[in-house]
């Protein structure tokens, strides 16, 4: 069989790179009001995001998906997603005010109007409903407080996060904001360096795990909300999370994060196929595969400990 060599394969690639960028820009010309943002037009946006339409190409993501995304209105560059997704690692996070006596109360109000669906979560999967009840508070608030941040636009400025500019944007931010010794800047420029690769990387990947929702559930994928990591419903799942570990918890047929039921069993989920077993130890491995940080282990056990409601405290204890 006649192949195609390396270079006819990288000369097709770049011309179907430019088709395709082409395509974009005329699109957008007659049928889309893009930003402001862009004051030079709807092209500067498309020519802005180059980096981001070549990397999705080249993961195979479906042409008519990167039209969607960059072409709507609603995507925007902003590079605030730029830096907390690199630099955040740089602040640490405060989670004691999730097992204060307002947050026990407000968790038991929560076990009690949702006891059915928690008992049940619980005896399909085997995770207390006291852990389930505490990621969602520590994530939420149970459905309080979701986030505003448009996930489309989180994602492709953290896509945008390895480009010259915004790494040197990000050195001149730790230079800004840092308190520490000067000799320890040269290696904090590396790891950001570093991370902003990862993270453009990583950004891409959800971008590709969007495009599959979009083929695969009815969810509005131009619509969704959530943080400014990218995570959206009340388990604050990402879209990768949400194609590998959302379960419909209610029965409608629907995976619907917003959804309560849905929330419940699916972090239940999350943590099972992660790990969770009848260890203590298991336990920690799979709420830290849910967040990799310590003090968020630390603060929803916690908080759980405190509920005493199910055998959860009994076999806390009995360990």
């Amino acid at each position: 069989m006649w192949k195609l060599g390396t270079y006819t394969r990288n000369i097709m690639k770049s011309i179907d790179i430019s088709i395709i960028i082409m395509v974009l820009i005329i699109a957008t010309t007659e049928r889309i009001s893009l930003s402001s943002f862009f004051i030079g037009g709807k092209e500067q946006k498309i020519d802005f995001f180059k980096p981001v339409i070549e990397k999705l190409i080249k993961k195979g993501t479906d042409s008519s998906f990167i039209y969607s995304i960059i072409s709507d209105s609603r995507t925007k560059f902003n590079e605030k997603y730029v830096k907390i997704n690199v630099t955040g690692f740089l602040k640490k996070v405060d989670y004691s005010q999730n097992y204060n006596a307002f947050s026990v109360r407000k968790c038991r109000d929560f076990i009690s109007n949702n006891l059915e669906s928690l008992n049940r979560c619980e005896n399909r999967f085997g995770v207390p409903k006291e852990v389930i009840t505490a990621i969602l508070w520590v994530e939420t608030k149970q459905g309080a407080y979701l986030g505003d941040n448009h996930i489309a636009s989180v994602l492709v400025s953290t896509a945008m996060s390895d480009q010259p500019q915004f790494i040197d944007l990000n050195k001149k931010e730790l230079r800004e904001n840092f308190t520490g010794d000067s000799s320890e800047l040269k290696e904090l420029d590396k790891k950001i360096k570093s991370r902003a690769v990862r993270k453009s990387q990583w950004a891409i990947n959800e971008l590709y795990s969007l495009s599959k929702i979009n083929k695969v559930s009815t969810i509005q994928i131009l619509d969704l909300t959530g943080s400014w990591a990218g995570a959206f419903g009340l388990s604050q799942f990402l879209p990768s999370s949400y194609l590998s570990w959302a379960v419909d918890g209610n029965g409608d047929g629907v995976v619907d994060l917003f959804n309560t039921d849905d929330a419940i069993f699916s972090v239940a989920n999350y943590l099972k196929k992660n790990g969770w077993s009848d260890t203590q130890d298991s336990w920690r491995k799979a709420v830290y595969n849910y967040n990799n940080s310590k003090d968020y282990v630390d603060a929803v056990f916690k908080l759980a400990s405190k509920l005493e409601i199910s055998s959860y405290r009994e076999t806390t204890h009995s360990k």
